[in-house]
């Protein structure tokens, strides 16, 4: 973070989101990642195989998750997981014989992709709307907002995820006035419910002083998020981070790139520069 902040411009997704995230997750699954920027390109080629497309599934996504799940299991078998991280303890279950090999595997894999995609993109979504809103970004500079306050906010307003994954109606219902059919699939848009304006009187308007709970970003019942109180933590560091070690810096928006989905709503680059300086010609 502080060889960052001391470079003529950095890259906030890049040199301070995916580190920490990174680093957060370390501790959780107990597992050293010594590479995180290629575990987190191969998280960003993972989503591929989960996003909405036409046609098969992207190979690149296939080889990034074969590259994570050899990566598993050479950690597993150099002995690199510590005791008390989650990794230790899914291990714990194969030993006893109630879990598989494999699906210890899997979930590290997962919890690799989504333990840090969408927390990144969210910061990165963050950056962006308060480029847009100068107000809103002068709390956070002043200290006026906590940043457990402003990640919830955050949260509902900057999604990562904007739709879920398909439901499949067991019988035929009525639901906000419309028939659903039984068979019929149903694809909830969670960036559009964090903005309904019966449920958040801001709806649209980014507000930091709100107190809004971002619990639609996380989902509900039984498909709501596991790693959601991670999340919300995480994100909280990030801004934290971003606003105690980089004051004076700001997003140049005119450079920002998007990552190509329409599932997961995120930057791919973040450039900051230092107030005052004029964007590269």
């Amino acid at each position: 973070m502080q060889s960052a902040v001391q470079k003529p411009e950095f890259d906030a997704v890049a040199d301070i989101g995916l580190p920490l995230a990174f680093a957060g997750l370390e501790q959780i699954l107990g597992i050293g990642i010594d590479d995180p920027w290629r575990t987190g390109h191969d998280a960003k080629l993972m989503a591929d195989a989960l996003d909405m497309r036409v046609g098969g599934i992207n190979e690149d996504a296939n080889q990034a998750c074969r590259r994570l799940e050899a990566w598993v299991l050479h950690a597993i078998e150099r002995g690199a997981m510590h005791p008390n991280g989650i990794s230790a303890q899914m291990l714990a279950e194969v030993d006893a014989g109630r879990w598989r090999k494999d699906d210890a595997v899997a979930n590290i894999v997962f919890l690799l992709f989504a333990g840090q995609a969408t927390v990144v993109d969210t910061f990165g979504n963050a950056l962006v709307a308060l480029a847009n809103s100068p107000r809103q970004l002068s709390l956070l500079e002043n200290g006026n907002v906590g940043w457990s306050a402003a990640a919830e906010e955050l949260l509902r307003f900057c999604a990562p995820v904007q739709y879920a994954g398909a439901r499949i109606a067991a019988d035929d219902l009525s639901f906000g006035g419309a028939i659903i059919k039984a068979g019929q699939a149903v694809v909830p848009v969670l960036g559009s419910a964090n903005r309904d304006v019966s449920v958040f009187p801001t709806g649209d308007r980014l507000d930091l002083e709100a107190g809004s709970s971002s619990a639609f970003a996380f989902g509900t019942g039984l498909h709501a998020c596991l790693g959601q109180h991670v999340a919300r933590v995480e994100l909280a560091v990030l801004l934290e981070a971003l606003f105690t070690w980089a004051k004076g810096w700001r997003l140049d928006t005119s450079r920002v790139s998007r990552r190509p989905s329409v599932l997961f709503h995120g930057l791919q680059t973040a450039p900051m520069i230092r107030r005052g300086d004029r964007p590269p010609a």
